[in-house]
């Protein structure tokens, strides 16, 4: 969903993935894959990459468009608090891109999470982490589509007793990488783009979840409200190719 478009320069910056071997935290599309292949690709490097999600949906597409762009590529299905498959002090470098929010949606494994990257890192082995800032930190009628796409999928997940993404600011995110040991701490914000088509999939996904079975809160008129909600939202967003959401890249070093 997210192509990484406005952070490009800053993401790169200070980066060398020759000869690496690279942890990505969350798979999903392969559309960070895609962007790192690129990178990789244009660069000349060696990059031997190991790409972790915990849905393998994608990964035979991934592999059949990518593999050839680096010197191994691994698609491991694995929850990222849990990377018994890597050793201590083995990777070079961590890209998670979109992916803490979605761990997060279960208190405390976002921590665990960190703390494997923590482990599975070399000495001065590099952490770069992508996320959107919490819906609670922005003014919404600065990303008016983000911000109504954010709170109708939060609230159908609640309505279904769902699990849902938890998006970290990145102060907080900064102060808890700093007490699990990482060093050289910085992050920038930025307008990231998102494509309204995949968005809108989405969303209508969740439409559905909603309609399906039945809620914690058993009300007709309510269920309606979010149908209506959520089918005129997809209206509008059906009408761009695109929309702006407000997120940061955060680094850090082992």
């Amino acid at each position: 969903m997210y192509q990484i478009h406005t952070a490009d320069q800053y993401l790169w910056e200070n980066l060398n993935l020759d000869n690496k071997l690279v942890l990505e935290g969350g798979t999903s599309w392969g559309n960070t894959t895609h962007r790192i292949a690129e990178k990789v690709s244009e660069l000349k490097w060696k990059t031997r990459l190991v790409s972790v999600d915990i849905d393998d949906d994608h990964f035979d597409q991934i592999e059949k468009d990518l593999s050839s762009h680096f010197e191994e590529l691994q698609l491991r299905r694995a929850d990222l608090s849990q990377l018994d498959f890597l050793a201590n002090n083995l990777v070079d470098v961590v890209i998670c891109n979109y992916t803490l929010s979605s761990v997060n949606q279960f208190p405390l494994r976002a921590v665990k999470t960190l703390r494997e990257f923590y482990r599975v890192l070399k000495p001065d082995g590099q952490l770069v982490i992508m996320e959107e800032m919490p819906i609670w930190s922005v003014e919404k009628g600065d990303y008016p589509y983000w911000s109504q796409r954010l709170r109708v999928i939060k609230s159908i997940s609640v309505l279904k007793a769902m699990a849902h993404f938890n998006e970290i600011h990145p102060t907080d995110l900064e102060q808890t990488l700093d007490m699990i040991g990482f060093r050289n701490l910085h992050y920038q914000e930025f307008k990231e783009i998102i494509n309204a088509e995949m968005a809108t999939r989405f969303l209508d996904k969740r439409k559905q979840t909603l309609l399906r079975g039945v809620n914690d809160i058993d009300n007709e008129h309510l269920t309606k409200g979010f149908v209506e909600i959520t089918e005129k939202l997809v209206h509008e967003l059906e009408q761009t190719k695109e929309f702006s959401a407000p997120a940061y890249i955060l680094k850090a070093v082992k």
